[in-house]
């Protein structure tokens, strides 16, 4: 069989992405490998295991991010030759109007150099003639959609708000979209103790026969509230490792502000804002540099609230990453 040259190239530089990312703790990166764009902070559904399903306790503003600000950090994401790109964290970022033209400058910027990912936690709850979006989700490399059940009733309890019939329409039209051919479409599921019988991976791949698919399980910390009926897994505070996610990344929210992990909700450790200085020297500040030392003696776990709460799979011994997911 005679092989593509460019999906070669691709394959190693993602790899190498991967490893930059995965063994970002002992390499003393001085960039980034994955730099989040926060385009929204609200969300349209009130998922059960999620922050925004207790509205009255968020611990943090909402908003959208404005064009100016998410081209501001793109371009700066790309003069440094950054390897990924992401449009997450605490809300869902097609609310944004500006969604489909932040993608498609990123998808400029990058001239095929960088993966563009992006997860979608509102289990594409939008109508299935918004072709703006869908063409907004086709400049993107991979697209994760969550997508928790087959079964009506499940996923609409755990996906509260959801529907069901138009998230699996919409993941059907984007699955045969004809401008998709470059995007790679992951279905990613929440095991829970509602759904943790169904075979959801194989229901997936008979319907999605292309599809990659991620299942991970549900933990707690990110509510006030008890999900300990929906939990099917605990986790040993003894095995606590340096997280990976303060080495290798940026995530940045609505407003420019920029933070080193997606589990600090609250926002309490602030690195720097992309309006008062550049993308290089946050990840090089001073407070970025003090976390990594303090996760790597383990005084994090004690010193910030975040790191002491962290949900992450990665701030544990034997993380073992889903690479392609």
């Amino acid at each position: 069989m005679k092989l593509n040259p460019r999906s070669l190239i691709e394959e190693a530089r993602f790899n190498l992405y991967r490893f930059k990312y995965r063994y970002s703790p002992y390499l003393n990166l001085k960039k980034p490998v994955d730099v989040t764009l926060e385009l929204s902070s609200h969300c349209n559904m009130n998922c059960s295991y999620c922050y925004h399903a207790d509205q009255e306790n968020l611990m943090f503003k909402k908003g959208f991010m404005p064009l100016e600000t998410a081209v501001k950090i793109l371009t700066q994401a790309s003069d440094l030759g950054v390897p990924a790109l992401k449009f997450n964290w605490k809300g869902e970022s097609t609310n944004n109007p500006v969604f489909s033209k932040v993608t498609k400058i990123a998808k400029q910027l990058a001239s095929g150099s960088t993966f563009i990912d992006r997860l979608t936690n509102s289990n594409f709850k939008f109508m299935t003639s918004k072709d703006d979006i869908f063409d907004g989700l086709c400049n993107q490399t991979k697209v994760k959609v969550s997508y928790d059940s087959f079964r009506k009733d499940v996923f609409e309890t755990q996906r509260s708000g959801g529907d069901h019939a138009l998230t699996t329409a919409n993941i059907d039209k984007f699955y045969n979209y004809p401008n998709r051919k470059n995007t790679e479409l992951v279905i990613q599921a929440v095991r829970t103790q509602l759904n943790k019988d169904e075979d959801i991976e194989g229901q997936a791949k008979k319907r999605w026969p292309s599809a990659i698919i991620s299942i991970r399980d549900v933990v707690a910390g990110r509510l006030n509230k008890d999900i300990s009926h929906l939990e099917n897994k605990t986790r040993n505070l003894d095995n606590r490792t340096t997280c990976i996610q303060a080495h290798a990344r940026l995530i940045f929210n609505w407003t420019g502000k920029a933070y080193p992990c997606c589990p600090d909700i609250a926002e309490t450790l602030l690195l720097g804002d992309i309006h008062k200085t550049n993308l290089k020297r946050i990840f090089n500040g001073h407070m970025a540099n003090e976390l990594r030392k303090s996760l790597k003696n383990k005084s994090a776990f004690n010193k910030f609230s975040s790191c002491t709460n962290c949900t992450s799979f990665e701030s544990y011994k034997g993380f073992k990453p889903v690479w392609k997911s």
